[in-house]
C-alpha cells in the first residue's frame, strides 16, 4: 500500500506564489502521492479563496496545527507558498515515505552561488509523519528547528 501525503501551506495572503506552488503539486495529486492540500491563512483574501476553490485545496482560516488536524494523509509535507521543489521531488518523496520513518527537508534546487546554496535549509519544506507532528505549533522556522536536526535532506 502506498503512503499518501497531505500538503500544508501557510499562505499568509501570498496568492501569486501560492498559484505557482499549487500548479507544481497537481501531477502528484493525479499520481496519488498527494492526497489533499490544506492552505492555512487566517486572513485569506478573495484571491486565495478562489485559488483554493479552483485547485481543490481546502482553505482553513487557522494555524499550521489546525491544518495538520484536517489533513488525511499519513505524512505531512509543509511548504511555504514560495517553495521551489527539486526537479525529481515526486520520486524522491515517494521513495522516502515508503522506506523511512525519519523527517526530511525538501531542499530547493541549488542556484550555484555559494552563499545562496548555504541558505537552502532555511527555505526547505518539511516532510514528517502525522504521528510525529503531534500538536506542534509555530511557523515554518520553528518547525524546521524542531525537526531538521535528524532529518534526511532531499534535493
Amino acid at each position: 500500500m502506498r503512503a499518501m501525503i497531505s500538503v500544508l501551506i501557510p499562505a499568509r495572503d501570498e496568492a501569486e506564489a501560492l498559484a505557482g506552488l499549487l500548479t507544481t503539486l497537481v501531477p502528484a495529486a493525479v499520481d496519488g502521492l498527494v492526497r489533499d492540500v490544506v492552505v492555512a491563512d487566517e486572513g485569506a483574501s478573495g484571491a486565495i479563496a478562489e485559488l483554493c476553490e479552483e485547485s481543490g485545496a481546502t482553505l482553513l482560516r487557522g494555524s499550521i496545527a489546525a491544518a495538520a488536524a484536517r489533513g488525511r494523509g499519513d505524512w505531512l509535507m509543509i511548504l511555504s507558498p514560495q517553495a521551489r521543489l527539486p526537479v525529481a521531488w515526486r520520486e524522491a518523496v515517494g521513495e522516502h515515505v515508503m522506506r523511512s520513518t525519519e523527517p526530511a527537508l525538501l531542499l530547493p534546487p541549488p542556484v550555484g552561488r555559494w552563499l545562496a546554496d548555504r541558505r537552502r535549509d532555511r527555505s526547505a519544506g518539511l516532510l514528517i509523519r502525522v504521528r510525529d507532528f503531534g500538536g506542534a505549533q509555530g511557523d515554518m522556522s520553528e518547525l524546521r528547528r524542531r525537526f531538521s536536526p535528524g532529518a534526511v535532506r532531499i534535493g
